[in-house]
């Protein structure tokens, strides 16, 4: 009987179970994907969709959701290894079609007879492909386990069927492995629309509404690792969430998930690993010591020849190995059945696990990757071969900025190891330098000195150089040790795989020469090398030099960007952890207090350092730099205690560096400022002293007496002074200090009521805050220049935009949350205001004129930002400039 003329009875076939066309039923606790849901229906008209993914993975039961949401559309077939016999295999096709709603009852797929061999039965398949046709709404078939065929005449019948399937079909295979169909073809004529493991993992999202699903509470951390541990792999999570449910210690179970999951462990023997043949299971594990590996290094684990094809095809067959990269060349077990192998080998075969980290560690180190090698090295528990990759490849490793693994084998070595090791007991010494640890750094170079060789090679002598030109340099110290040039020539230091950082030093001892042309010249062509030798360490450094250079220069803006291009040369914990990251902090965070932005500048400066993670400490120079900062900044935000305290600490760190001023002469404006504005006019003339015998005849000097010689009233004293800094045969060290230095002539002149030279002094601080993008100086400028200012905007020409930003920014700041700059007599004045004293009066008491009152009157007001007696007094007594005792007021002075 052909299948156009034999009828059989309509509905289920005789032989074919009700359950393998009936959609698998959703438990209570199933959770709903709707970005995969929403996968399956972006699938075009006559596509084949393909379910492609390892044992586990959740295929069948999206499948039976997506199937839920229009049950009668979908036709499904639950196969399995009978389904090899072809005509069980047609049956139950046939059956699931009639099963179909959307089957009209005379549709022929409920009549179609099943001959003996129905997949080479041309006149058969037409009939079914003919009957799916003529149904009158669009269907779903689902062939899910579609792994399960493998015999030749229903894989032969099936891709019949798909060649030819109507456009009304839509056609749905799920499976463990791809089916040995044409999909390839299929992919490049656009005919397959597929759904692989990677799109089914579940998002740290997706698992937390497993987990709750479960009646199982679990941090957000837990499921992080959760997530990680399983990539997401939907068995893996749900064995999870069994032992979670039962374990009175969550953390301590995902900490040891794999190696002690008895759950878990059988899952993957008896669903993955057995369907393996022995002696790729051996590959396997051989393989499972590396987090990634290439063919070559499967071959030299495994001892196989052919173990890149094997991996091929477990990844094309399985999914149980991913290849990655731009060439896909490297291969990745999957991280869960990985460590299941791992744990099984450790505990049958551990003398096997070290044997074959040895030679992961002999095979990275032969192909340059001293990373991994260093990392498999100490896994293989061989101390030999340990210091054969560090002495080979440690200081390529530095020039890397991989010295937290380069410190860890060296305390792995442990320092009777290093006694009698100079070259390791310089490479230890040169790590610890990176974190600020100076003293663990001085303990190695003793170390080294005591094994010093009678005729030391070429190499040693050169490492030796550089790592003592390093220590000077970080610790700010330079008369310590020679310059790297002195000691160590460029061509060495390339040998060493360290050539830019030797530039980096020479480039450092021009710029406190002063010779900053030169030195640009050279942190440009470190910086240039270090980029083609992929060094990213010693690029950062390189921004971090030439950041320095450009703050020098005065252009402020070109250092904050230098300091954060070094960040994103290398952002990751390793910088991080150096003294590098330090100054590229404390370099933003300048540029941040510059920019009259204290918050950010905070922010940098209360950060963790290498100090604290490495238990190193700053040289002078940085602790001073970034406490000063961070005085400034408090003074800003009106914590005026907190400031004098770390200005005080600043200079404390400060007394006595050597090297440039730079450093001394920041503290001592920043501290005098905060003083005067404080009212500590004692501790300003300290701080005046100091900076005088720290600093010498400079412009800073000369700005710092402007402010003492203003406080006291003594206005043309100060502007004596400020045109001495503004003499070019008087070196200014800090290019911002002029910004400061035009504010206060500025002022000067509004006192001295000359307001076409205040105006004059006025463009000047503009034209150099615009030109060092430096806003800090006038936003906390007094309020009699912001007044000047403000009645002159629309005037400024190009430099408007800058006025502009500088009100802005005084608005931002909160000017009555600073604290405001009063001479000894204006704050004499101002505590007789709450009384009923009259202008004459309170001369009297003071033993001064009525005219000296009435102008220590109008300067309390500009700087308070008033007009009357009353507002002057409130407004001082909200600011905490009077205390709140006395009585009330009525009038104003005359």
């Amino acid at each position: 009987m052909t299948a156009a003329s034999g009828r059989a009875p309509t509905g289920r076939r005789p032989g074919v179970p009700l359950a393998k066309a009936a959609v698998p039923r959703l438990s209570r606790r199933h959770v709903s994907r709707a970005r995969l849901l929403a996968a399956l229906d972006e699938a075009a008209d006559g596509q084949v969709t393909l379910v492609s993914a390892p044992a586990g993975y959740g295929k069948t039961l999206l499948l039976a959701e997506w199937a839920a949401l229009h049950p009668e559309l979908t036709a499904w077939v639950s196969l399995d290894e009978d389904d090899n016999n072809d005509r069980r295999f047609w049956s139950a096709v046939l059956s699931a079609f009639a099963a179909c709603a959307a089957v009209p009852s005379d549709n022929a797929l409920h009549a179609i007879a099943v001959p003996g061999r129905p997949s080479r039965d041309p006149e058969f398949l037409a009939a079914v492909v003919d009957a799916v046709g003529a149904v009158p709404r669009p269907v779903r078939l689902v062939l899910d386990d579609v792994h399960e065929l493998i015999a030749p005449d229903p894989l032969h019948g099936m891709a019949s069927f798909m060649r030819n399937r109507p456009p009304s079909l839509h056609l749905v295979l799920s499976g463990r492995t791809d089916p040995p169909l044409s999909l390839a073809r299929m992919r490049l004529a656009g005919e397959l629309h597929e759904i692989r493991a990677a799109g089914l993992r579940f998002s740290p999202a997706e698992a937390s509404a497993m987990l709750a699903a479960a009646d199982v509470p679990a941090r957000p951390d837990q499921v992080r690792l959760l997530v990680e541990e399983t990539e997401g792999w939907a068995a893996g999570l749900r064995l999870a969430a069994l032992s979670l449910r039962e374990t009175d210690d969550p953390d301590r179970f995902l900490s040891g998930f794999v190696g002690s999951g008895r759950a878990v462990s059988d899952y993957l023997f008896g669903e993955i690993l057995s369907r393996l043949t022995p002696d790729v299971r051996e590959l396997l594990g051989a393989v499972s010591v590396c987090d990634r590996l290439s063919a070559p290094l499967a071959a030299t684990l495994s001892g196989r020849d052919d173990a890149g094809t094997v991996l091929d095809s477990l990844e094309h067959e399985t999914s149980l190995v991913l290849s990655t990269g731009e060439d896909r060349r490297w291969y990745r077990v999957h991280p869960l059945l990985r460590s299941h192998l791992q744990a099984d080998l450790q505990r049958q075969r551990p003398d096997l696990i070290r044997r074959l980290h040895g030679r992961a560690a002999a095979w990275f180190a032969a192909t340059g990757q001293p990373l991994s090698a260093i990392v498999h090295a100490r896994q293989s528990d061989d101390r030999d071969l340990v210091t054969s990759v560090l002495c080979r490849h440690a200081t390529s490793l530095v020039a890397d900025g991989e010295h937290a693994a380069v410190r860890e084998a060296l305390e792995w070595l442990g320092d009777a190891h290093l006694d009698g090791e100079p070259w390791l007991a310089l490479v230890a010494a040169l790590v610890a330098i990176e974190s600020g640890a100076i003293a663990a750094a001085d303990n190695h170079l003793v170390q080294a000195t005591a094994a010093w060789p009678p005729e030391p090679p070429p190499d040693l002598v050169a490492l030796r150089g550089l790592v003592r030109s390093r220590r000077a340099l970080v610790a700010g110290d330079p008369s310590a040790a020679p310059p790297a040039a002195g000691e160590i020539g460029a061509e060495d230091a390339a040998d060493l795989g360290l050539g830019p950082m030797a530039m980096v030093h020479r480039s450092v001892g021009l710029l406190a020469e002063g010779r900053r042309d030169e030195a640009r010249d050279i942190a440009e062509t470190a910086l240039g090398q270090a980029r083609q030798q992929h060094r990213g360490y010693l690029a950062a450094l390189g921004l971090i030099t030439l950041g320095s250079i450009a703050a020098a220069d005065g252009d402020y803006s070109r250092m904050t960007t230098l300091a954060t291009a070094a960040d994103a040369e290398l952002a990751d914990q390793a910088w991080r952890a150096t003294i590098g990251a330090a100054w590229s902090a404390t370099m933003r965070a300048y540029g941040a207090l510059l920019r009259a932005d204290p918050v950010t500048c905070l922010d940098l400066t209360s950060a963790d350092t290498p100090a604290d993670a490495s238990g190193g400490q700053h040289s002078d120079q940085l602790v001073a730099l970034r406490a000063a900062l961070r005085g400034a900044a408090l003074l800003d935000v009106g914590r005026g205690d907190e400031a004098l305290t770390a200005l005080r600490d600043a200079r404390t760190a400060a007394a006595g560096l050597r090297g440039p001023a730079e450093i001394p002469a920041t503290v001592a404006l920043f501290e005098h400022r905060a003083a005067e504005l404080q009212g500590r006019t004692d501790l300003a003339r300290t701080v005046l002293g100091w900076a005088e015998a720290q600093l010498g005849p400079v412009g800073e000097v000369l700005l710092l007496r402007a402010w003492r010689m203003a406080g006291l009233g003594r206005t043309r004293a100060a502007a004596e002074a400020l045109a001495g800094m503004f003499d070019r045969d008087v070196p200014v060290v800090l290019p911002w200090a002029l910004v400061e230095g035009r504010v206060l002539a500025c002022g000067l002149a509004l006192r001295a009521d000359v307001r076409p030279q205040a105006r004059r002094e006025l463009d000047h601080a503009l034209a150099l805050s615009d030109s060092m993008e430096v806003l800090r100086p006038l936003a906390t400028g007094p309020p009699d220049v912001i007044d000047l200012l403000t009645r002159h905007l629309g005037s400024f020409g190009e430099r408007e935009s800058t006025a502009l930003r500088v009100l802005e920014t005084r608005i931002a700041l909160g000017p009555d949350t600073r604290p405001v700059s009063l001479t000894d007599r204006e704050r004499a004045v101002l505590s007789m205001l709450p009384t009923q004293r009259s202008l004459e009066e309170i001369a009297l008491d003071l033993t001064v004129s009525r005219s000296t009152v009435k102008t220590h009157v109008r300067a309390l007001y500009g700087k308070l930002g008033v007009n009357t007696r009353r507002d002057a007094v409130v407004t001082a007594r909200r600011r905490g400039i009077l205390v709140p005792d006395a009585p009330g007021l009525s009038g104003e002075p005359g």
